[in-house]
């Protein structure tokens, strides 16, 4: 199994054991190994090589693995869905068309195709110029959200109150010519209608040709003009009228991109007006979730997409046993991380399962605008959504991050 790069809140490094598990041995192609924490436990399955180029990728495919025993080829980070989409169809092995991860990939496409097919979403316009700006923000409305079309992790999404904040927020992501992980950016500004309504992601898999709906996550948002996510709760407490209503609403949304495989992870908020898609990511959730609904359902998200991967039907029958939940820690201010302290104490709080710090004491940290700003989490279970709200407050409560400036 060949792996392009991974995220790195800890799924990346959780699906190179479970290939192993599965009788498979992983592939790991990456540019900047030191970026994962953990992957120096599997240093003899790791390839460095230009990950940004097709072309390199492909000469260490050609020159460097058993072609015939190479059973697919996939990641966990958004950055490299189209890639894997381009070479997956490139060497007949299974995965979504690389039209249709283009046309989620890059946001003002997925806005366009949604249109199209009459799918409730925020009102939007892509600012093409400053002198477009009077015009769009008078359709779209005031305040706006303004985000670039194609980066992750809410990185450089801002709530704008006022034409000012939209300009000074458009010419930051025109500025921004390459990402995080080096690749070129398409420098496009989106201004979205703001919809001051619940959040929720939906959890999807696609498997020959049919969808199938794993569950709804709530989800918690720090405050604006950032939009950075430091809670979700596995599965939503919603009745099941509206589960209903956001699941058809999702499939019809996914179907008009065009997506036929594997897993999905759409964001919605539920309006007066219905529910409306927000993003749709042609990948397995970040963040956790699929940890969330491994420990509310049994269903092990991350495990069936490494077998759908490599042709193996996907096992997604659910047994629920709880809910699960996950709380982010954030950053209390700029600076040195020094320490974080009370972590066994909040293992050992009510509910919980894990307590994971990610970044690394003595690094530069920064007032969270966006996921790549938090420093690691708590995971918990509960009965209810409102029990294991509590538990993750509890456990927070006994951590206290030291940051000096």
């Amino acid at each position: 199994m060949l792996f392009i790069e991974a995220n790195t809140t800890g799924t990346g490094m959780l699906a190179l054991e479970k290939t192993q598990h599965l009788g498979l041995h992983p592939i790991f192609l990456t540019n900047k190994p030191e970026r994962y924490l953990g992957l120096e436990r599997f240093s003899e399955s790791v390839v460095v090589c230009d990950t940004n180029s097709s072309g390199a990728i492909q000469t260490v495919i050609n020159q460097q693995l058993d072609l015939p025993a190479l059973r697919g080829i996939t990641t966990t980070s958004e950055f490299y869905i189209e890639t894997v989409a381009e070479l997956s169809t490139l060497y007949g092995l299974p995965g979504n068309h690389p039209t249709a991860i283009r046309a989620c990939r890059n946001k003002a496409r997925t806005r366009a195709l949604l249109a199209e097919a009459g799918v409730y979403q925020p009102r939007f316009a892509v600012l093409d110029s400053l002198d477009d700006l009077p015009t769009h923000s008078a359709a779209i409305g005031l305040p706006c959200v303004v985000k670039p079309a194609d980066d992750t992790g809410s990185n450089e999404v801002r709530l704008c109150l006022s034409l000012d904040e939209i300009k000074a927020q458009a010419q930051r992501i025109w500025r921004m010519h390459t990402n995080v992980r080096g690749q070129r950016t398409a420098a496009t500004v989106l201004l979205e209608e703001y919809l001051d309504a619940p959040e929720y992601s939906v959890e999807t898999f696609f498997w020959e040709g049919g969808c199938i709906h794993i569950g709804i996550t709530e989800k918690s948002v720090a405050g604006t003009p950032f939009f950075v996510e430091h809670r979700h709760i596995f599965p939503a407490p919603l009745p099941a009228a509206t589960m209903a209503h956001i699941n058809e609403t999702v499939e019809r949304a996914l179907r008009a991109a065009g997506i036929t495989f594997g897993p999905m992870h759409t964001e919605v908020k539920l309006t007066p007006h219905g529910c409306a898609i927000i993003e749709i990511n042609a990948r397995l959730a970040g963040g956790m979730i699929p940890e969330l609904i491994r420990h509310a359902t049994g269903i092990d998200l991350l495990e069936q997409q490494l077998r759908s991967v490599a042709g193996q039907p996907p096992r997604l029958e659910a047994q629920p046993t709880s809910y699960a939940g996950i709380q982010f820690l954030l950053p209390p201010r700029a600076g040195t991380l020094v320490a974080v302290h009370g972590i066994e104490r909040a293992e050992r709080s009510p509910g919980v399962e894990q307590v994971v710090l990610n970044a690394r004491i003595g690094s530069s940290v920064a007032l969270a605008q966006s996921a790549y700003q938090r420093l690691g989490f708590i995971i918990a279970r509960g009965s209810s959504a409102a029990e294991t709200a509590d538990h993750l407050r509890q456990a927070h409560e006994q951590l206290a991050v030291e940051v000096t400036p």
